[in-house]
């Protein structure tokens, strides 16, 4: 895996990079599309990586602190959501290319 035209992006291409990833209505230019098809390994990687970790938190603090334990479950449904969207967009940019 490579990053090599998402990192020759400029502060705002990178902008666009994001938005054409994680957004379904976008319709970005082809170097725009190549940066979103290299960052969205390193998106999926990055979720899973939080969402073990969150999942280590979690049964850590399962019986010693309800409100870590209440708040890092709140904080696993959210990133599980994001890594979800992001496997879809992921696919998505893959078959558009």
């Amino acid at each position: 895996m490579r990053l090599d035209v998402y990192r020759s992006c400029t502060r705002q291409e990178k902008r666009e990079v994001l938005n054409a990833f994680w957004h379904s209505n976008v319709q970005p230019s082809a170097r725009i599309h190549r940066a979103a098809y290299q960052y969205g390994p390193y998106a999926i990687i990055c979720l899973v990586a939080l969402v073990v970790e969150l999942v280590i938190v979690i049964t850590v603090a399962v019986g010693r602190s309800d409100v870590v334990a209440s708040l890092a479950s709140l904080l696993e449904v959210f990133v599980a959501w994001s890594l979800w969207w992001a496997v879809v967009r992921n696919r998505a940019i893959r078959r558009a290319r």
